[in-house]
């Protein structure tokens, strides 16, 4: 699959995936800055992608983070298809969960994206399901 993306400075990697069976690529940041205890800010990648039709693009941590005590704010990102214009560059929230400042570095690889397939939904409004009710939250046991 050929994936048109857009880097809005020069010093910005090139996407690549690190090995023969990633199936991410790494997102770098383009700034250094501290992150002070239970702070979040907004850092920007500087790279845009084309979302191909039919795929959605997730933003997820890269498994060091745990170990440096920083997290994507909302755990997860998702890019939608229409989110690629020529500045619409990927931006990660960041937040330091530790006790410690953390020094974000200016093109540390912090998080991570995923190409997944999807699909749209057609939505039908019925007066009834047919499926029996189960309950909810532990209800198999």
């Amino acid at each position: 699959m050929q994936i048109n993306f857009k880097r809005l400075s020069p010093d910005v990697p090139m996407p690549e995936y690190k090995t023969a069976g990633a199936v991410a690529f790494d997102l770098s940041v383009t700034e250094s800055a501290i992150l002070q205890p239970n702070e979040t800010k907004l850092f920007r990648t500087g790279l845009v992608v084309q979302i191909p039709e039919g795929y959605g693009l997730f933003l997820l941590p890269r498994s060091s983070n745990a170990k440096k005590q920083v997290r994507l704010a909302n755990g997860i990102g998702l890019i939608d298809q229409d989110h690629c214009g020529s500045e619409d560059d990927l931006k990660l929230f960041l937040h330091n969960f530790g006790s410690k400042p953390y020094s974000v570095e200016k093109g540390e690889r912090i998080a991570q994206a995923l190409f997944i397939p999807v699909m749209i939904a057609d939505f039908v409004e019925v007066a009834e399901m047919a499926a029996p009710n189960r309950g909810s939250f532990g209800t198999t046991g």
